[in-house]
């Protein structure tokens, strides 16, 4: 077997995948710890937050350089933050099962979109749960970025018409739709949170997510990122509201969550996005589509 044949195998499409997915978290993770600096990502390479040393490429490699130093620095005493690590494993799985995926189903679109979302996605999670903000180069740019991919390639939003010119246009009009839906829905909630909460409920921040997110999975997975998103963060937030009031026997904990609570929603919704695209798209399309052939159908008689 040659080495051309090995990498289009699933085999070597799954490893090409964690491969590439642990570089791409590690440039993640300097994303994530420089732009909300308002440092370049680029420039100057990589060095430690303690004592500023330069970091060879030898002790910087993605996944390995984290278990081979046990977690330390070493050039100080620094401990490198877990978080690191499970960010490039996280995104070096993520990628691996959408290599393999592709190597099962061939279709580019799909496949680099879903790349490029997923990244977007975690760095999105990574930034807000540390920040509390959602930089707009990953929600504003982001948009941009799905509405484009969207005209580049339609099969995105699973449009196979017989004329290339309409698949393009399709495409571009579907994004630019789950875009403005996603990010419309979300913000008149906010104003009926607000109004309702007598204080601010949602960000601009999480309102230009869903623009985002809608553009790469159009209307029906903003909706779902939405609520999905509510979902998740209640399934994840009472147990540990619960367990920590419990922890606390009633007493005011700084560390643990409260009633009232500020806290990240962006997180969620890019989880409940992410989920959309990578793994139950056709699940949540179908239920859309009956739904409305019930309204249909209700309309008609």
């Amino acid at each position: 077997m040659t080495l051309a044949e090995f990498l289009s195998s699933e085999t070597g499409m799954l490893l090409s995948g964690l491969a590439l997915g642990a570089v791409a978290g590690s440039f993640l993770n300097v994303c994530a710890y420089r732009i909300p600096l308002g440092q370049s990502t680029v420039s100057p390479r990589s060095r430690c937050p303690q004592c500023k040393s330069s970091i060879p490429w030898f002790r910087n490699l993605p996944v390995f350089s984290w278990l081979i130093q046990g977690g330390k620095a070493s050039c100080c005493t620094f401990r490198i933050p877990l978080r690191y690590w499970l960010v490039e494993v996280f995104v070096a799985m993520v990628f691996g099962f959408l290599f393999h995926r592709y190597s099962q189903m061939p279709s580019l679109g799909p496949f680099v979109a879903g790349c490029i979302f997923a990244w977007l996605m975690i760095a999105v999670v990574v930034v807000d749960v540390e920040h509390m903000i959602i930089p707009d180069r990953f929600s504003m740019g982001g948009a941009v970025g799905g509405v484009l991919l969207s005209m580049a390639f339609p099969s995105i939003h699973l449009l196979r018409h017989s004329s290339e010119l309409l698949d393009r246009l399709g495409g571009g009009m579907n994004s630019l739709i789950g875009l403005l839906v996603g990010s419309a829905s979300l913000y008149w909630i906010g104003i009926l949170a607000e109004k309702g909460l007598k204080k601010e409920a949602l960000g601009e921040g999480d309102v230009k997510l869903m623009g985002c997110i809608g553009a790469f999975c159009g209307w029906k997975g903003a909706i779902f990122a939405i609520f999905g998103g509510a979902t998740l963060g209640a399934f994840i937030l009472l147990p540990l509201m619960v367990i920590g009031r419990m922890r606390s026997n009633g007493k005011d904990d700084a560390e643990s969550l409260a009633w009232g609570q500020e806290v990240p929603f962006g997180p969620y919704l890019a989880l409940a996005g992410l989920l959309y695209l990578a793994c139950i798209r056709s699940w949540v399309d179908s239920w859309f589509d009956s739904l409305i052939l019930v309204f249909q159908r209700s309309s008609l008689g």
